[in-house]
């Protein structure tokens, strides 16, 4: 579950959770809240990544890529690898994941209270900014000329035994998320840098049909 958590929380950053609008909350910065109104925006879109994962057992990063279009009713497709090794999709009801070596589909249960969580981030239905203070403790690093981070730690004590933090890097100007962090509970690094997003083809479009069209 951990493979496909850390997936969750790295779509957290691609505008799936909704954009709220309004004045900025505690321990939210400015370029958070100006880049989750800009997600308002975007439409259907495709983006691009690179993968490099790192754990204290490897003598060296293990580098991927991978593919994730973003629907704006909130559906999306996540995939992972050239061919794909790895797939995780939401139709509006129903989130399953695939993997190359079973080549199967299997569903996800978002009874789970975890689960549940990821799935409002996901389809962008029933976040708040309240529940999303709720659930992180929220820094901010300095600044840089070009980027602006935002980094989340889960308050419970039991999440963070799998996930420590998540770092979100923005381009403050193109209010563009360019790259996420996800460092693990066993030590491992999990760094994906987005490219630009591309609005989606035809054929994209139709490649995540809505709940009922599957």
């Amino acid at each position: 579950m951990m493979n496909w958590l850390s997936l969750s929380l790295v779509l957290l950053g691609w505008g799936v959770i909704g954009a709220q609008t309004g004045a900025a909350t505690d321990g939210l910065p400015g370029v958070f809240h100006n880049w989750l109104a800009a997600q308002k925006k975007a439409g259907d879109v495709r983006v691009d990544f690179g993968i490099t994962k790192t754990l204290p057992t490897l003598k060296s990063p293990v580098q991927s890529e991978g593919r994730f279009w973003n629907y704006a009713d909130g559906r999306f497709l996540w995939e992972t690898g050239k061919p794909p090794t790895a797939q995780l999709r939401y139709d509006g009801v129903i989130l399953d994941s695939w993997e190359a070596e079973s080549n199967k589909w299997h569903k996800l249960d978002p009874s789970q209270r975890g689960m549940r969580l990821w799935m409002d981030f996901l389809s962008g239905k029933n976040l708040t900014e309240e529940n999303l203070l709720r659930e992180f403790e929220v820094s901010v690093p300095a600044a840089g000329k070009v980027t602006a981070s935002v980094i989340l730690q889960p308050k419970s004590q039991r999440e963070r035994r799998d996930l420590k933090q998540l770092e979100l890097k923005f381009d403050a100007a193109a209010l563009r998320l360019v790259q996420v962090v996800v460092t693990q509970g066993d030590g491992g690094i999990l760094m994906m840098d987005f490219k630009e997003p591309k609005r989606m083809t035809a054929a994209e479009r139709a490649m995540v049909p809505a709940s009922g069209r599957l």
